[in-house]
This record gives C-alpha cells, structure tokens and sequence, in this order.
C-alpha cells in the first residue's frame, strides 16, 4: 500500500480508509501521505464535488497528520518532516481517528439525512458555545 500514485479522479471511500490503514501501521510516511492528499486539500482536485462527504473530511485529516509542532512555541505548527519539530498528531490520534472516520461512515450510511443534521447540529451548538465565551471576555 506504499504506492501514492495521485490519480485524476477523486479517491473513493474504500482507498481512503486503505491509505488512512497503511499511514495507521507505518507503512506509508505521513509526509508521503500529506503529497497524496493535497492534490484534494490544495489543489485543483480540491474543486471536486465528492459524492461521500465522509471521503472529503478524511482527505483533510491525512493531509494533516504530518503537522510539526515547535516545542518551544507549541501554537506554532506547520507541514514539516521527521525530525523538524515534534509531531502535531500521535500514532494514537490517526489510528483514533480513523476508528472514528468509521463510526461516522456506518452512521452516514445508516441515515445519512440524520447524519447531516447531527453535523449541523454540532456546528450550530459550537458555535453558540464560543459565542458564549466571547460575551464573557
């Protein structure tokens, strides 16, 4: 599973979660993996209408797991390399969430009416909440 090959069309669920597996066991670099998933964070492929909404937030966890955290300055992070910082994200953070990218796609595929408007409904409440905290300052 170490071949990234960037392809045209947009990946589907079943190679994200093969790619999200193979970065989870070590057998793909997080850097490797961040080159294959810019092209739909970043680049042109990043226009693309994905069919699976679920597809397109796991493009942005596994562009992000190679986040580099400065030790000094722990609010400064950047897309870096081994050994540039310590790393944003553990190995338990991208298993972790690849365990619940897959609760969130048996939940999609349930109800996937009931599954947007729990979305909405977490957004709406979170941002209440920091509204919330704004008022108090």
């Amino acid at each position: 599973m170490s071949d990234l090959d960037v392809t045209s069309a947009p990946p589907g669920r079943v190679e994200v979660a093969a790619q999200w597996h193979a970065l989870a066991q070590g057998e793909v670099t997080r850097e490797a993996m961040h080159a294959w998933a810019v092209l739909w964070v970043e680049g042109e492929g990043a226009l693309a209408d994905f069919e699976d909404p679920l597809v397109g937030t796991a493009l942005q966890h596994l562009h992000g797991f190679d986040l580099c955290q400065d030790p000094d300055r722990p609010g400064v992070v950047w897309h870096g390399t081994s050994g540039e910082g310590s790393w944003y994200h553990s190995l338990d953070d991208i298993t972790g969430g690849l365990i619940r990218w897959q609760e969130n796609c048996a939940l999609y595929d349930a109800d996937p009416q009931g599954w947007l408007h729990m979305v909405r409904e977490r957004a709406r409440a979170f941002i209440q909440t920091e509204k919330a905290k704004h008022r108090q300052c």
